[in-house]
């Protein structure tokens, strides 16, 4: 009986060892992911999956030259639209003053001086020639024009007809020379753009944002067919992006609260949402749990991400950003046995949609064997025990 429980245990230790590569995981080891990574590993013409890179100080100073360019990158920095400016669909009003009565726009006797010198011509729309009509004078070009040249002009056209004209024409709606900004913000609508000039940021404070944090608020404009769209976060953190406003722009803001996702021997697997306005890796890890001490790799703390193109050129000294541009996927590795990597972990930061992985260590899969395999043996001996009876 003693050789046959024996055996049993024998035949069950090789079954075990046997099925070592099927023992439960969270995922793959750090060894896995390196190899997988690693081109030599590759028949000829074949590529890895993604590229791995270990995280140093010159990673992180690559990828902070290419931040998002932003509405400065994509719109330039000039100053501010000409202020003042009629535009077609303004209203605006006309009045006109002549030194004497009797004149076309003046009424009362010539003798005695009495009665009125001017007049008030009706409100009217910039019409969509960009032009106004004026009694006598005719036509007159009022779009793209300030108010006083516009009175100017007339005062020409009238200069024969009327008694020393003078001209007054004043803005009543403008309804050219506006911004629109909607979507999420609590006063939706056109508005007038100042004289002295509007940038984003001054558009929005009319309009208004929505009561969450700023990193989840996202700012689109749109001039003409080009598009732009940044954190609100960024634009605020950043003075050289809240650029001037122009006619017709358009502003759309949004809320997409942006989140990374934490999986591996960490002590809590979740998608995280961002609190601040930026999140290191060493505050995301600290937001996970922290390494588990029993199960995880210190060596093994993986990012997987998709980096832009011209980011990843710069990484890996490549020229140019690539035939198509698009994102490269890539799986930054940190090494936290080395105390260096704490300070460097501080300048790294995440972005929407990172996965954080922490590998288990390779004593892991011996633990687990072990537990399996005493587990096992315990149950041998527990049968061994009933048939000897």
């Amino acid at each position: 009986m003693r050789r046959l429980t024996g055996l049993a245990c024998v035949f069950f230790a090789a079954a075990c060892l046997a099925g070592c590569s099927t023992l439960p995981k969270a995922g793959p080891n750090a060894k896995t992911i390196i190899e997988r990574g690693d081109s030599s590993t590759y028949e000829h013409g074949e590529l890895p999956p993604y590229t791995l890179i270990d995280i140093s100080g010159d990673v992180v100073a690559a990828l902070a030259r290419h931040r998002p360019s932003g509405f400065r990158g994509s719109f330039g920095m000039s100053g501010p639209a000409p202020g003042g400016l009629l535009g077609i669909g303004d209203t605006v009003q006309v009045s006109v003053y002549e030194s004497a009565p009797g004149g076309l726009f003046s009424t009362g006797d010539v003798g005695t001086g009495l009665g009125t010198k001017n007049v008030q011509l009706p409100q009217q729309q910039i019409a969509r020639d960009g032009t106004i009509t004026v009694p006598f004078a005719g036509q007159i070009q009022a779009a793209g024009r300030a108010p006083a040249d516009v009175s100017s002009a007339i005062v020409a056209a009238l200069s024969r007809k009327a008694i020393e004209p003078q001209v007054l024409v004043s803005l009543i709606k403008n309804s050219s020379n506006t911004v629109s900004v909607s979507g999420e913000v609590p006063l939706s609508g056109e508005f007038p753009l100042s004289l002295k000039g509007d940038r984003v940021g001054d558009v929005i404070a009319q309009a208004g944002v929505p009561k969450v944090p700023a990193r989840g608020v996202f700012v689109r404009l749109t001039r003409g067919r080009r598009s732009a769209t940044m954190r609100l976060s960024d634009l605020l953190e950043q003075p050289s992006q809240d650029i001037f406003v122009r006619p017709g722009d358009q502003i759309f803001l949004y809320t997409n609260p942006e989140s990374f996702t934490v999986l591996g021997a960490t002590g809590k697997n979740a998608d995280v949402e961002f609190e601040g306005n930026r999140l290191t890796l060493a505050q995301a890890v600290g937001k996970a749990g922290g390494l588990d001490d029993q199960r995880s790799d210190a060596a093994g703390v993986f990012l997987f991400r998709y980096e832009d193109a011209c980011a990843y050129a710069d990484i890996e000294n490549h020229h140019g950003c690539g035939a198509s541009g698009a994102p490269v996927p890539v799986v930054y590795r940190l090494d936290l046995k080395d105390p260096n990597n704490l300070l460097v972990a501080q300048r790294f930061y995440l972005r929407d949609k990172d996965v954080l992985y922490i590998a288990d260590a390779q004593s892991m899969d011996v633990f687990k064997f072990a537990q399996l395999l005493g587990t096992g043996l315990g149950v041998v001996g527990a049968g061994a025990t009933i048939s000897g009876r």
